[in-house]
C-alpha cells in the first residue's frame, strides 16, 4: 500500500500552462483521506515550491533545490539541508567563464543570484515568483555565502555532452538535467533520492510504500529508490526506461492516471 507520494513539478504535476488542475489536485486530496501523503520533489527554489504545494494541502512536504533543502509545507520548518561551498561555486565559475556559461546561484533567502543580468537569467521559471540580485564575478566576490544549487545555462544539443564533462572535472559535485537546456549543480549529499529516502524515514514510511513521478533525469534517484517509480507519457526515455510503470497520459493527467491505478 502506498502511504508517501513524492511528485516533480515541471513537466509532470504542472500541466502546459504551468499550473496544477483542479482535477489533479482533487484526487491528491482524495488520496490525503486516504492516509496518503503527498510531497513535491522539484529543482524550484523553495518560495516557487511553497505555491504550487499549497495547491494540493498545507501539510505537503516540501523537496526543493534537488533535495538539497527539504522543509515541512505546514510550518516551514527546515528537515534537512546541504549546501554548495564558496569554494566549489569558485571553481564552477572558472569552468563557466572559459566555455562561456550563464552560471546562477541562491542566497540562503532564496533569492537569485547572478553576476550581472542576462538573457541566462530569463530561463528560471523561479524568477516568476522570487527577485535577482547582481553580485559580480564569482571568482573574486570577497563575501560569496554557500548556495544549495547552481544552475547552469547550455544549448540543448550540448548538454549531453556537458554533464559528461563536468562530472569528470568536478567529481565531488552532483549534476543533473532538469530542462533540455538547465544543467543543476548540487552537493554530492543532495539529490531527489536521497531527500525522499529521508523524508519517508521521518514519517515512517517504508520504502516499498513510495510512489515517486517524474520526468526528466533529475528524477532518476527518486524513480530509482521508490518502491513504485512512476514516468508520466512525456518524460525523456532514459527516466522511461527505470520506471515501474509509464504513464499513457503527459504531465497532470498522467499523474492522475497513475493515482487513479495505485492508490484511488
Amino acid at each position: 500500500m502506498i502511504k508517501l507520494i513524492a511528485t516533480d513539478l515541471d513537466n509532470t504535476l504542472l500541466d502546459k500552462s504551468g499550473q496544477i488542475p483542479e482535477s489533479t489536485a482533487a484526487l491528491l486530496r482524495q488520496a490525503a483521506q486516504k492516509g496518503v501523503l503527498t510531497a513535491v520533489a522539484t529543482g524550484r527554489c523553495y518560495p516557487s515550491a511553497k505555491g504550487a504545494a499549497a495547491v494540493i494541502g498545507a501539510q505537503t512536504p516540501i523537496i526543493c533545490y534537488n533535495g538539497s533543502l527539504i522543509k515541512r509545507g505546514d510550518t516551514g520548518e527546515v528537515l534537512a539541508q546541504t549546501y554548495v561551498t564558496p569554494e566549489q561555486i569558485r571553481a564552477v565559475s572558472a569552468f563557466c567563464h572559459q566555455n562561456d556559461l550563464y552560471l546562477q546561484l541562491y542566497d540562503y533567502d532564496d533569492v537569485i543570484l547572478c553576476e550581472q543580468d542576462c538573457e541566462g537569467l530569463r530561463v528560471d521559471p523561479d524568477l516568476a515568483v522570487v527577485g535577482f540580485r547582481e553580485i559580480g564575478d564569482y571568482r573574486v566576490h570577497p563575501d560569496l555565502h554557500p548556495t544549495p544549487k547552481m544552475l547552469i545555462v547550455e544549448q540543448a544539443e550540448k548538454v549531453s555532452a556537458r554533464l559528461k564533462e563536468l562530472e569528470a572535472v568536478f567529481p565531488d559535485l552532483a549534476f543533473c538535467q532538469s530542462q533540455p537546456w538547465l544543467i543543476e549543480v548540487m552537493p554530492k549529499t543532495a539529490g531527489k533520492g536521497l531527500a525522499v529516502a529521508k523524508l519517508a524515514e521521518i514519517f515512517g514510511v517504508k520504502q516499498e510504500e513510495v510512489m515517486t513521478l517524474g520526468d526528466n533525469t533529475n528524477d532518476l534517484p527518486m524513480i530509482r529508490w521508490a518502491g513504485l517509480g512512476v514516468a508520466v507519457g512525456n518524460a525523456v526515455e532514459a527516466l522511461k526506461a527505470e520506471a515501474d510503470y509509464i504513464c499513457t497520459a503527459e504531465r497532470s493527467l498522467g499523474v492522475e492516471e497513475a493515482l487513479k491505478k495505485f492508490i484511488l
